[in-house]
């Protein structure tokens, strides 16, 4: 009988320790985000992770992104872990940039007296632990982070599927035959058309 039970114990538990967290999550208006709770990624480690998903360390560039994400981490915590995102001052001393975009700070969520930029060590920002606010960090600090969908694929990818949308309604009424997708230096489409 001891035996069983312990067999039902060491089962449980492996079963327990098994269960995947899930990381991908949707805000309200559709907006996907990965977010990673272990602490064991510096700033630059949480930046790989996002690339290696196609995606970009989250910019909180504005009051409407803020609201979104605070939205979603306060649905999905009840006490909120500390997360990376892409704010730094590694660049230039005091200049406060986000990394996907290279945007200087617009919009900010600063908790009290910071960035204090402790011994001059503190570039990398984060959303710190139960205050829902962002703190300056030594970047090699181990916290997770919080990945969101790469803002030019994002918008590439909108382009395409009205593109895709307006090809499908020339084809129904046989006014297209080519179509050719440009991508040029800049991070913007061209459309060509023949009408033959």
């Amino acid at each position: 009988m001891k035996r069983i039970i312990l067999v039902l114990v060491v089962t449980l538990l492996s079963m327990a320790t098994g269960i995947a967290v899930e990381k991908w999550h949707k805000s309200e208006d559709g907006s996907l985000f990965y977010i990673d709770t272990e602490a064991k990624y510096n700033w630059h480690g949480a930046w790989n992770e996002c690339a290696r998903k196609n995606m970009s360390l989250i910019a909180i560039d504005s009051r409407y992104k803020h609201l979104q994400i605070d939205t979603l981490i306060k649905k999905l915590f009840a006490a909120c872990p500390s997360f990376w995102i892409a704010g730094h001052d590694n660049a230039i001393d005091l200049r406060y940039e986000w990394a996907t975009s290279g945007e200087i700070f617009s919009f900010t969520n600063w908790g009290p007296g910071q960035p204090d930029r402790l011994n001059n060590n503190e570039h990398c920002i984060l959303i710190w632990q139960n205050t829902w606010q962002w703190y300056d960090l030594p970047c090699g600090h181990k916290l997770g982070f919080i990945c969101e969908e790469n803002r030019y694929i994002k918008e590439k990818a909108k382009e395409l599927e009205i593109l895709k949308k307006e090809c499908q309604k020339d084809d129904d009424v046989g006014k297209s035959k080519n179509i050719a997708l440009f991508i040029n230096s800049k991070p913007t489409f061209e459309y060509l058309k023949s009408s033959n």
